[in-house]
């Protein structure tokens, strides 16, 4: 790959809307109420707070390329996401009003592949290249210990995607491949997550997807069942979510956040999330 190639390469990646639409879904811009079930509890109790959600203030983004072969390219994008987590929750249980604001500095990381395989050998780099696949995006907090084990997504009618860690391949999704889920706007969708984690306690797991300008949509997914494997419990957490009207190449983020990171107000912040790529026509 020359100089030349790999610079149309970076570019292509700065403007393609699938590469660059996992982050958005992450920023909520402020707190918000989710639809959890059983109220919230005062600071510092095991439970979930009144509000809560992510501001994304600075993302940093590195590219790095590997060359298995000359027919072949593979980009590792890496980004760093900077921000504060907002939790308001109230002094009494009594009352659902805004008494305490609590932000929480984070520092998260997350990383996908393409992969690019060439298709010619002119003087226009743009001739020369194709994106072929991408994987799946990981990302949390480097410190994170909850552990997303298996992510399933279900059109009605339509498609299934079902990913399992670690990754029994690590290009699911083919740029020219019908893997990538592709929903009609408005139309419902199946989730279904299982948590591998070390606490018997639930803990708080979304769905995010969104677009730029405007904020994402945050589902909660209930937990459905629970299940012990060695020192460890899985937990499995399901719900039906509402595909959005606008079509074109998005994310849906599955985030995990640690009990501990909602709860205690001395708590570092704790995350764990994937996202999947998916198109609406």
């Amino acid at each position: 790959m020359t100089p030349k190639e790999k610079a149309y390469l970076e570019s292509f990646i700065d403007g393609n809307a699938l590469l660059n639409s996992d982050v958005m879904p992450l920023d909520d811009g402020d707190a918000y109420a989710t639809d959890y079930v059983g109220g919230s509890t005062k600071v510092g109790e095991r439970g979930f707070p009144l509000r809560w959600g992510r501001v994304v203030r600075n993302v940093t983004k590195s590219v790095l390329f590997d060359e298995p072969s000359e027919e072949c390219a593979v980009a590792t994008i890496t980004r760093t996401i900077e921000g504060v987590l907002k939790i308001s929750a109230p002094y009494q249980l009594s009352t659902r009003m805004r008494h305490a604001i609590i932000e929480k500095p984070f520092t998260e990381h997350c990383v996908r592949k393409a992969r690019f395989l060439r298709i010619g050998r002119t003087k226009d780099p743009s001739k020369n290249w194709k994106l072929n696949a991408v994987s799946l995006v990981k990302g949390g907090t480097p410190d994170g210990e909850l552990l997303i084990d298996e992510l399933t997504f279900r059109a009605i009618p339509g498609e299934t995607i079902s990913l399992k860690a670690p990754n029994e391949n690590i290009w699911p999704f083919g740029q020219d491949d019908p893997r990538i889920a592709t929903v009609e706007g408005e139309t419902d969708v199946d989730v279904a997550v299982k948590l591998k984690s070390e606490d018997i306690e639930p803990t708080m797991v979304v769905l995010r997807s969104g677009y730029k300008g405007k904020w994402g949509q945050r589902t909660l997914l209930p937990l459905k069942s629970e299940n012990r494997s060695g020192n460890r419990y899985i937990h499995t957490y399901e719900s039906t979510v509402r595909a959005q009207a606008r079509p074109g190449a998005f994310h849906a983020v599955v985030e995990a956040i640690d009990r501990e990171t909602l709860c205690d107000v001395d708590a570092p912040v704790s995350t764990s999330f994937w996202g999947v790529p998916y198109v609406i026509q």
